[in-house]
């Protein structure tokens, strides 16, 4: 059975507070503790419903987190190639998942394929560097 949500729970003891008085008083009190017990459900309905956002939200948060931190690893790595004078950093691409950093592309030399390696691996965040650079 699907639970009732906190606007029904909130209506329904709305209208049973509502017809107390034509109850007798035992029925105005029984109605009372309906009422009661609906509002209870609706408040634990509602904390429920809170904490489960907040739970949602720090998660999302989190999620970003981990993609600007690679996006910025990668930012790094890419502007230490670009700054590098022996490298031509335009034929070398940057992907960086979770902080391990792949690189890829093709240089004229072995010594241009290591430099890149190096540069990657000095850069803050950087957990591991797969060099799957080829040479000409």
């Amino acid at each position: 059975m699907k639970a009732p949500t906190t606007a029904t729970l909130v209506i329904v003891a709305m209208l049973t507070t509502g017809g107390l008085a034509a109850c007798s008083e035992q029925q105005q009190e029984e109605t009372r503790d309906k009422a009661r017990s609906s509002l209870e459900q609706a408040t634990e309905a509602t904390k429920q419903a809170v904490n489960d956002a907040a739970d949602y939200a720090k998660d999302a948060s989190e999620r970003a987190g981990d993609f600007l931190s690679d996006s910025a690893i990668t930012a790094r790595v890419k502007t230490a190639l670009f700054e590098a004078d022996q490298l031509n950093a335009g034929q070398i691409n940057v992907e960086t998942i979770n902080g391990h950093v792949v690189l890829s592309g093709v240089v004229k030399t072995d010594a241009e394929a290591d430099l890149a390696e190096q540069l990657a691996e000095g850069i803050e965040g950087v957990k591991s560097v797969e060099n799957d650079i080829e040479v000409e």
